[in-house]
């Protein structure tokens, strides 16, 4: 049985200010093999990595983030609600932010709001999209993504599409089960299918990780990856 990737969510964000540059390199100190990031443009038009519609949560600042021009949102303090030792930390442009992965991770954006086709295109300029892949819970992005940039792989959910043949016919590479829909054969049809299998999950019960390596997934997009990892490596240990 095979290792799973990790795909670190919002960077290591347990550890760091979620979707930041600090949050991106104790990813990469921890050997993660892919950082998962979300997308959203500023006012006038200068894509950023940003999970909510407002900046109230992360930030000092208060509003929405879409409302903002670039230069206020840079002048934003995206660290200090998490700990003063993150104080400081900025809220990255995406150029920044793929600039500091080239070489060293691969990307999952998932676009909140923006063109999938300048993601495309920011990702291309680095040579970093063949690895490179995407999502978004906006079904106009993701039709738009399918019909002007095929070549960026496309994630779907499987609480989506309901199947297999329904995640194939809508040109996806990646399928993400969460815990209550995942189990072994609708794993093992994906991986059939020419699908890479992809389980969501911010908890830490064991359980899940479990039945995660038990069917066999092949990417974990996750929070708590030493727990992952701990239970990894005693279910694939050789037996004594």
């Amino acid at each position: 049985m095979k290792r799973a990737a990790i795909v670190c969510h919002r960077g290591a964000s347990l550890k760091a200010p979620e979707n930041t540059l600090a949050a991106l390199e104790v990813a990469i100190a921890d050997g993660v093999e892919v950082v998962e990031l979300d997308v959203r443009p500023s006012r006038d038009g200068v894509l950023y990595v940003h999970h909510d519609e407002t900046v109230d949560r992360t930030t000092n600042g208060s509003g929405r983030f879409g409302d903002m021009f670039a230069s206020e949102i840079d002048q934003l303090d995206a660290g200090s609600w998490f700990s003063k030792d993150f104080a400081g930390e900025r809220v990255p442009r995406f150029s920044s932010f793929l600039d500091a992965c080239k070489g060293r991770i691969a990307v999952y954006a998932e676009i909140k709001e923006g063109d999938p086709a300048e993601v495309r295109d920011m990702l291309q300029a680095r040579d970093m999209l063949e690895a490179a892949w995407t999502f978004s819970f906006d079904q106009a992005i993701r039709a738009e993504t399918r019909a002007r940039v095929p070549d960026l792989r496309l994630m779907v959910l499987f609480d989506h599409v309901g199947s297999v043949e329904r995640a194939v016919a809508q040109g996806a590479a990646i399928l993400e089960f969460q815990a209550h829909n995942l189990d072994v054969d609708l794993a093992e049809s994906a991986r059939e299918a020419g699908l890479i299998t992809q389980l969501f999950y911010d908890g830490n019960d064991r359980s899940v990780f479990e039945l995660a390596i038990r069917c066999g997934i092949e990417q974990m997009n996750i929070d708590h990856v030493d727990v992952f990892r701990s239970v990894e490596e005693s279910l694939l240990a050789p037996a004594q």
